[in-house]
């Protein structure tokens, strides 16, 4: 006898080239909403020592496709960030002890967690699956947030 499953795919993302993944300013962002990695979320109110509640994404955050990885995924580069309106990319290694799950788009983090945050300023790349857009990734298409997606525009 054997069961049958179906594991629900979330988007998955890789900090390419965020400057604040090797140096620079990073914040432990506390989930208000299950996340999946590559989410875009502004910082909120202070919590305790280097935690901050999370917050909507700032409205003046934009972006560009500028390139296919070579696994499918869309490379993402910040074009305008307010920098005292941090974007903030949710970046968690996800914890696996089931090799035959442990692929990214299973996993997300759940809301109430303490997550790594890497706060984003222009030129920054990072690499996104095509489960975290709206619309249709291209290259050259302009990217603007909106929840948890990336609103693909013109």
């Amino acid at each position: 006898m054997a069961i049958r499953y179906e594991i629900e795919k979330v988007g998955y993302a890789f900090p390419t080239k965020v400057i604040s993944s090797k140096v620079g300013h990073n914040v432990n962002i506390v989930l208000g909403t299950d996340s999946p990695n590559g989410a875009i979320v502004g910082v909120g109110e202070y919590k305790s020592f280097d935690q901050y509640e999370e917050a909507t994404a700032p409205a003046n955050y934009e972006a560009k496709i500028i390139d296919t990885a070579a696994n499918g995924n869309f490379y993402v580069q910040v074009t305008k960030v307010d920098v005292n309106a941090p974007a903030v990319l949710v970046y968690e290694v996800p914890e696996v002890s089931d090799v035959k799950i442990a692929t990214a788009e299973n996993f997300y983090n759940k809301a109430g967690k303490t997550v790594h945050g890497l706060v984003l300023t222009t030129l920054d790349v990072y690499e996104l699956s095509a489960e975290h857009f709206d619309g249709t990734p291209a290259v050259g298409k302009k990217v603007t947030i909106s929840g948890r997606k990336h609103v693909v525009g013109a």
